[in-house]
């Protein structure tokens, strides 16, 4: 009987230690890994990137419907200006 427990306590130190190492080379991993923040990082980045595309969408659609009204009102005018010379000779 004293046998096996003196192997039970052989096996457990062993265990033991083996766990302890294990614990303290993942416990570096986690400190030392930044990808997940990176990768956060990354994904807000993109959020952010998207909404500023879409801004930029509505401005420059904002601007092409006030350059549209511009000309047509320019055409309007022109049409009247070339009608009252025509009219008043």
């Amino acid at each position: 009987m004293k046998l096996g427990m003196i192997n039970l306590i052989t096996l457990l130190m062993t265990f033991v230690k083996t766990f302890m190492v294990h614990a303290k080379h993942d416990y570096k991993i986690k400190t030392f890994d930044k990808t997940k923040e990176k990768i956060d990082t990354i994904e807000h980045l993109i959020v952010k990137l998207e909404k500023k595309i879409n801004e930029s969408r509505n401005e420059l659609e904002a601007l092409r419907q006030q350059i549209m009204f511009s000309r047509l009102i320019n055409l309007i005018l022109s049409i009247l200006i070339i009608a009252l010379i025509l009219f008043l000779k």
